[in-house]
């Protein structure tokens, strides 16, 4: 199939237990790889979509073997921003961060510890949030009414 060096190719099939995927082509006639490993970085992963265009670098040896190195920037996969990481979870989600905002954006969100003390999730962390901020609001305005902090009146 190759003699080594890089090829760009679309992704035919994807295998999520092995992190294997298989690629076509389509310069070469539709000839689709056999499963290949899907290269991650820094520990991150996420296996592309069916149709993603990909990078292969096949091994010098002249057989087969390969490893996808992964998508890149084309004219169905724009870049973003300048100046802004962002980060593609898939589903509609992602990360992004510019200027010093952290954005995430998820259908749902949990925010848990790793000891497993404490678990907030988007919804529900956001009502608990309000509610503070209303709670601290209502107790300043009481203070306020009696003069709690000017000597009138202690709080019990």
């Amino acid at each position: 199939m190759s003699d080594g060096g890089n090829r760009i190719g679309t992704v035919s099939s994807v295998d999520p237990e092995t992190g294997m995927v298989s690629v076509i082509f389509e310069d070469r006639d539709g000839e689709v790889t056999e499963l290949l490993p899907y290269a991650t970085f820094n520990e991150e992963y996420k296996l592309p979509q069916l149709g993603a265009k990909v990078v292969v670098m096949h091994l010098s040896n002249g057989g087969e073997m390969g490893i996808i190195l992964g998508t890149y920037w084309n004219e169905y996969n724009a870049a973003g921003n300048p100046g802004t990481f962002h980060k593609d979870l898939g589903g509609g989600a992602y990360i992004n961060y510019k200027d010093g905002v952290l954005t995430i954006a998820a259908e749902h969100t949990v925010i848990a510890s790793l000891d497993g003390s404490e678990t907030h999730q988007d919804a529900e962390a956001e009502k608990l949030l309000l509610k503070l901020h209303d709670h601290e609001k209502r107790i300043a305005d009481l203070e306020k009414v009696v003069g709690v902090g000017k000597g009138v009146v202690e709080w019990p």
